[in-house]
């Protein structure tokens, strides 16, 4: 899959910075990789390859997406996007059903831009509360929300899948 490094892709990544879908094990191969292919590296991706502290990549990458020239990003659809990494987090078990319910929530709630307001998820969570985290519940839950989110969950699956391509190369390679 061959990305253009713009700012579209940019957003994108920093979405996946930002919800913790992905750490410097996963983008310090594909930076290296970007340096090596290309004669002139985009700045930033030479920043981003030599940084672990996830705050900075965070700061490295929107540094770049909000720099002149100022190319106007779909932020509604960013927004769905930090769910769905939200929920890609849920599904590979780094997170309970509840912490995805509060944290979507609290995103929904600080950025007023998610498709689902922010009481749509507490509500979703005090029910599940109320239930004592019933299992059966949790799937029909799950379910609600990936049906929901499952535009953003596809697109933004592809990104994830190379990225973690590079995580488990980067933990063979320190095997």
């Amino acid at each position: 899959m061959e990305l253009e490094l713009d700012k579209g892709f940019a957003g994108q990544l920093l979405i996946l910075l930002e919800s913790e879908l992905i750490n410097y094990k996963y983008f310090q191969l594909f930076c290296d990789e970007i340096i090596e292919e290309h004669p002139h590296p985009p700045y930033w991706i030479i920043d981003l390859s030599v940084t672990r502290f996830q705050p900075q990549a965070v700061s490295i990458v929107s540094k770049f997406v909000h720099s002149e020239p100022f190319v106007p990003l779909d932020t509604d659809y960013l927004c769905d996007l930090y769910i769905a990494c939200l929920y890609l987090r849920y599904e590979r078990r780094e997170i309970s059903w509840a912490t995805f319910l509060y944290s979507a929530g609290s995103y929904a709630d600080s950025v007023q831009a998610v498709k689902e307001p922010c009481e749509f998820f507490y509500e979703l969570l005090n029910i599940y509360e109320h239930a004592e985290f019933d299992a059966a519940l949790e799937q029909q839950q799950r379910a609600a929300i990936y049906d929901e989110f499952k535009e953003e969950i596809s697109g933004i699956t592809p990104l994830y899948e190379r990225f973690k391509g590079c995580f488990r190369r980067y933990i063979q390679q320190r095997a």
